[in-house]
């Protein structure tokens, strides 16, 4: 190779170099701003088809940037949401079942995260569709808000997901409206006291929470 083709090769080498550095940055700088996006469209979604193609951009999103957890857990939170906006209890539980595989995902590499289990106990609680899946799923619920307690007790979604499972179990079994209320208003003074870690950390489900409360009242 002559002196001046060596050049050109170096040159263009270097080229490629500095084009792919830029791009891995744009990339790297990209990442909240995309998550942030999609975040407000899953809650701004009304179908489970938006839920559902939502949830596979998080999940592309967790497959470009191995080292964060939150684009996996928005990609099972997300099909956890088709549950208010679908009757079809066949439809339900397959979404179900991929976001279950996705929070196995989150279990060996963030274990220790209080939000995780709150994911699965939300999971749970969407399982039940009557009164034999509601004893197993619930029990699985509240054993996975005991995990994410000892966690994090300061975490609002704890006692909103304890609220809500308190409020649809018959009174007989130690449920309704007025042992549910202290749980929706503890979740809501540590919503209202508790400022979010970054931007797009988890932060479902005031509003409902809210909303419960007016029914608890």
């Amino acid at each position: 190779m002559n002196y001046k083709m060596k050049q050109k090769t170096i040159a263009i080498n270097t080229i490629f170099i500095i084009a792919s550095l830029l791009s891995f940055s744009a990339s790297a700088s990209n990442y909240p701003e995309v998550m942030q996006q999609n975040i407000e469209k899953m809650y701004q979604a009304k179908t489970a088809q938006e839920l559902s193609a939502i949830s596979g951009t998080f999940y592309r999103v967790s497959q470009k940037e191995t080292d964060e957890w939150l684009p996996l857990y928005y990609a099972a939170y997300s099909l956890v949401r088709i549950t208010f906006f679908s009757k079809d209890r066949d439809e339900i539980d397959k979404n179900l079942d991929v976001a279950q595989g996705y929070v196995d995902k989150l279990y060996k590499v963030k274990s220790q995260e209080s939000e995780v289990h709150v994911l699965q106990a939300l999971l749970y609680s969407m399982r039940i569709s009557g009164p034999m899946s509601g004893m197993k799923y619930s029990t699985l619920s509240n054993e996975a808000l005991d995990k994410a307690e000892a966690l994090n007790k300061d975490n609002p979604r704890i006692y909103y997901c304890r609220g809500n499972n308190v409020f649809h179990t018959p009174s007989m079994f130690g449920g309704g409206k007025e042992k549910a209320k202290p749980l929706f208003e503890k979740a809501l003074t540590l919503y209202d006291s508790k400022p979010s870690e970054i931007s797009f950390w988890p932060s479902w489900d005031k509003r409902h929470t809210q909303q419960m409360l007016e029914k608890c009242n």
